[in-house]
């Protein structure tokens, strides 16, 4: 029998404490596109990552056509026929175009001589037509469309004459047109390089291009088949909705038939937990509910565009938050929500839009006096500063408190995760991921904000630790503060909403009460594609 052109057996990565990749078989067959997708943090780039040679795996191995390359490193990799494209495009942008293509092809084949440039420069300019970047050639590549970027990106790996080509996320950015003009050509390539490894959010671009279809979830193959099939399976349907029966050691087996939790209509009681203990007067000390309230919204988004590294992350959202309103922002993988929270920050430009807080412009103001007007940040990564204890790290979120205040502070912050004040004395990066993600959370709290934005806060976490999250969660939002909770997870999301947008390819796509977007037919496709609506 013909070997795979790739197979990984066993295959595992850990980060700390965290399993990215867990125990993975996987086989890519000669002539097969194989897409992989999942819900953010599934390990979907892990796996591109160990793939390529980028990462070291934990335990297992990877073979391409039946020899085992797991301890080859990257540049070996790719002199052997394994070429990869990135989820943002960067060329060399002072650089031709021609020339960033001539360049990826040196890494290909051994340098020679005059005739063998001659060769390369005629490779390189055959790849140019196939990939519809023959009239650019001689154009500098930053000033490229993204639509032509991600084209380069394909020509640059095609250029590595590959036997297989992994394509992480190169639908992200494209608006549906451009999406149909991709679709095409990876179509077209498949006649170029044996087989294809395709990583990606874009349900269009998997359901157009893949002839099977791997589902990872928490790092595990959850469900592999043909492509139809899979992405009709309820059980797939669930592990993205966030309501697949998901057991404390991190298997998300089968989920009952693809029914929405409804979560939301006993504001957490689904989660298991009793509500935290804690008083009224602990709570307050962590709220600044000072200011007029003119009965408009505390926050207001218009328009809110952001471009992120060529990609046009977000177009035209608009999004209002009330006084001590929790609102809660989902969205599959890719679709904007991270990118929002960082533009709500003021971590990145608007290319159009306003953003008002509490009445007043704070479009372009530094992320330090956004945070000083109330609107404070707990975003995805968790960034503890490891050469602090745990108690410094808190003491970093006061700012200029004065020290009874920060002392009253640490004592409510305390009270809502108890094992910070255990552990007060420790580096902030000697705990658990959960325990690091409560210290986020309470440094965020110990600003007093107003509004508080949690971008994807059980990403990586184990489901008993993201429970204890958000149990402490339910207690903040009794206090008052308002919220904006970015979520991939549905369940999780709305448990706690009183509104709901959901981004799609970076607009609003739905908005509603929990009851209203849960219950939109839409919403199933938005994460999965069509084939979960029928």
């Amino acid at each position: 029998m013909t070997a795979p052109v790739l197979a990984v057996h066993g295959l595992t990565r850990r980060f700390g404490g965290v399993t990215a990749v867990d125990d993975l078989d996987l086989a890519v067959q000669p002539g097969e596109v194989l897409g992989v997708i999942g819900p953010n943090g599934a390990g979907k780039s892990t796996l591109v990552g160990l793939v390529c040679g980028a990462l070291s795996p934990s335990a297992g191995t990877i073979s391409l056509a039946g020899d085992d390359i797991t301890r080859l490193d990257a540049a070996h990799r790719a002199r052997l026929g394994i070429g990869r494209t990135h989820q943002i495009p960067r060329p060399f942008a002072r650089m031709t175009v021609l020339e960033n293509l001539m360049l990826a092809a040196s890494a290909a084949g051994a340098p020679g001589g005059r005739h063998r440039s001659r060769d390369r420069r005629a490779d390189c300019l055959r790849i140019l037509h196939r990939t519809g970047l023959s009239d650019v050639a001689d154009q500098a590549a930053g000033r490229l469309t993204l639509l032509r970027r991600k084209r380069l990106e394909l020509a640059r790996a095609m250029a590595l004459k590959p036997r297989l080509l992994m394509l992480d996320e190169i639908g992200a950015g494209l608006v549906e047109s451009e999406t149909r003009e991709l679709v095409d050509l990876i179509r077209q390539l498949r006649q170029e390089c044996e087989s294809m490894l395709l990583i990606e959010h874009v349900m269009e671009v998997i359901t157009a291009c893949c002839d099977r279809t791997a589902v990872l979830d928490f790092g595990r193959l959850i469900a592999i088949g043909s492509t139809k099939d899979v992405l009709a399976d309820p059980a797939v349907a669930a592990v993205y909705l966030g309501t697949a029966a998901v057991d404390h050691a991190g298997a998300a087996p089968a989920a009952e038939a693809g029914r929405i939790v409804e979560a939301h209509q006993d504001a957490g009681s689904g989660l298991g937990m009793a509500a935290v203990d804690i008083s009224d007067r602990t709570v307050r000390s962590l709220v600044d509910v000072g200011g007029e309230r003119d009965g408009g919204p505390l926050l207001t988004v218009e328009d809110l565009t952001v471009d992120y590294g060529g990609l046009r992350a977000l177009r035209g959202v608009q999004l209002t938050v009330g006084h001590g309103e929790t609102v809660t922002l989902l969205g599959a993988n890719g679709a904007g929500k991270t990118t929002f929270a960082h533009a709500l920050a003021g971590a990145l430009p608007l290319a159009a839009g306003r953003i008002r807080f509490d009445g007043r412009d704070i479009t372009g103001l530094r992320p330090d006096r956004v945070t000083a007007l109330g609107l404070a940040q707990c975003l995805e990564g968790r960034r503890i500063f490891g050469s602090l204890t745990v108690e410094e790290n808190l003491v970093l979120g006061a700012g200029t408190a004065a020290a009874p205040a920060r002392r009253e502070r640490l004592d409510a912050v305390y009270s809502i995760f108890p094992i910070l004040a255990q552990l007060r004395r420790h580096s902030g990066v000697a705990m658990s991921g959960g325990q690091q993600q409560m210290l986020a959370i309470g440094r965020a709290l110990m600003s007093a904000p107003r509004l508080l934005v949690l971008d994807e806060i059980s990403l990586g976490l184990a489901p008993i630790a993201v429970d204890r999250l958000y149990q402490a969660l339910s207690a903040i939002q009794a206090s008052g503060v308002a919220m904006v909770l970015v979520e991939q997870n549905i369940a999780r999301g709305l448990s706690l909403a009183q509104r709901a947008y959901v981004l799609s390819r970076g607009e609003v796509a739905l908005a509603g009460t929990p009851d209203e977007v849960s219950r939109n037919p839409a919403l199933a496709a938005l994460y999965v594609g069509e084939a979960a609506d029928r």
